[in-house]
């Protein structure tokens, strides 16, 4: 295969990655995560793709050509990863935000349930209700 055919499979690689990675963000927003992994996989045999496709032209007789014939299309597809890396960190960080408040609204209801399972005894003192299903005689 030659250079030119491996840098026009590599760019179009890049920007279904980057697609994909959209997608990602757009359903972290949405609150749709169920939705997340075929995404995933799609975006795992992507990236085994690209990597394959990046030795292809590492390996390749002409390697040489990158550096000087072809240096413009490099740089595309660098300035392309980039794109993908730095929506792949917003959506990390979405996601992370997305998992702290979820844990924040967890624990504020758990808090609420103990409130609420509270009692006061003959003295005036909060306790806890026994919740337990055995009954003292």
């Amino acid at each position: 295969m030659n250079l030119d055919t491996l840098l026009t499979q590599q760019h179009a690689q890049l920007e279904r990655l980057l697609d994909i990675t959209e997608q990602e963000l757009e359903l972290i927003v949405q609150r749709k995560a169920l939705e997340l992994p075929p995404l995933t996989g799609q975006k795992q045999q992507l990236l085994a793709d690209i990597q394959d496709t990046d030795a292809s032209l590492c390996a390749h007789p002409d390697v040489a050509l990158l550096a000087s014939e072809y240096e413009s299309r490099v740089n595309e597809l660098r300035a392309l990863m980039n794109r993908c890396q730095e929506r792949n960190q917003v959506a990390e960080q979405v996601l992370e935000q997305s998992l702290a408040g979820t844990r924040q609204l967890a624990n504020i209801l758990s808090r609420l349930h103990e409130r609420q399972s509270m009692t006061y005894d003959q003295k005036g003192h909060t306790r806890g209700i026994n919740k337990g299903t055995g009954f003292k005689v």
